[in-house]
C-alpha cells in the first residue's frame, strides 16, 4: 500500500491528472482487410468458372450478395422466379446468425462497385491468381481465374463454407444480364419502396 499511496501523491503533486479510456477498442473487421475480400473474389471465381470468364460488374453484383445475406432470399426468388424448386433453394441456404446490412452499398442505382475493388483484382493479379481476358478493343473486360487461383480456391472454399452454400445454387452457371438487373434494379426498389411505408405508418 505504501508504493501504491507515493504513486498516488507523485502524480498529485506534479498536478498530473490520470486518464483511463474505457471506451471499447475498434476491432478490425474481415471485411476491412484487402486479403480476406480478395479471397472471397478467389471463391466468386472458382465457384462460377467459366470459359468467358466472369465481367467485372457481375463480380461486384455477386460479392455484395455474399456481404449481404439478407438480400440473398429476395434474389433467390427474382431469380428462379417461376420455377418449381424455388422453395427448395431456399431452404438450402445456410444464414448465420448475425446479419449485417451494408446500407451504403444499397443506395446505388447501379452496379454496387467498391472503390477497393481495382486494388483486389491487383493484388489478386500480381499474385498469378486470376486472368484477364480482353477483345483486341479493349472492351468486354472478363476476369478469370487461373490455375494458381484454381488451386488456392480449393483451400478458400473451406474457409467460406455459407458463400459456398450459396453459390452451389446457380450452378457453374450465373445469368448475369439477369443477376444485373436484379441487384441494380428490383432490390434496391423493393428496399426504398418498403422503407418508404414504414416511414408512413
Amino acid at each position: 500500500m505504501e508504493t501504491i499511496d507515493y504513486l498516488s501523491f507523485s502524480i498529485s503533486e506534479k498536478g498530473f491528472k490520470p486518464n483511463i479510456n474505457l471506451e471499447r477498442p475498434n476491432y478490425v473487421q474481415p471485411e476491412d482487410r484487402l486479403q480476406y475480400r480478395s479471397a472471397r473474389l478467389i471463391v466468386i471465381l472458382g465457384m462460377l468458372n467459366t470459359n468467358n470468364g466472369l465481367s467485372k460488374d457481375v463480380i461486384a453484383c455477386v460479392d455484395f450478395l455474399l456481404r449481404n445475406e439478407a438480400f440473398q432470399t429476395k434474389f433467390i426468388l427474382e431469380y428462379f422466379n417461376g420455377q418449381k424448386n424455388i422453395i427448395n433453394k431456399i431452404e438450402q441456404i445456410e444464414k448465420s446468425n448475425q446479419i449485417e446490412m451494408d446500407f451504403n452499398v444499397v443506395q446505388y442505382k447501379s452496379v454496387p462497385w467498391d472503390l477497393r475493388f481495382n486494388d483486389m483484382l491487383l493484388y489478386l493479379y500480381i499474385r498469378d491468381l486470376i486472368k484477364y481476358k480482353t477483345k483486341k478493343n479493349n472492351k468486354n473486360i472478363r476476369i478469370q481465374i487461373s490455375q494458381k487461383g484454381q488451386d488456392m480456391f480449393n483451400i478458400f472454399s473451406n474457409i467460406f463454407p455459407s458463400e459456398v452454400n450459396f453459390l452451389e445454387l446457380f450452378g457453374k452457371k450465373m445469368s448475369e444480364e439477369k443477376t444485373i438487373k436484379i441487384i441494380t434494379e428490383v432490390i434496391p426498389n423493393s428496399y426504398w419502396k418498403q422503407n418508404a411505408q414504414l416511414k408512413n405508418k
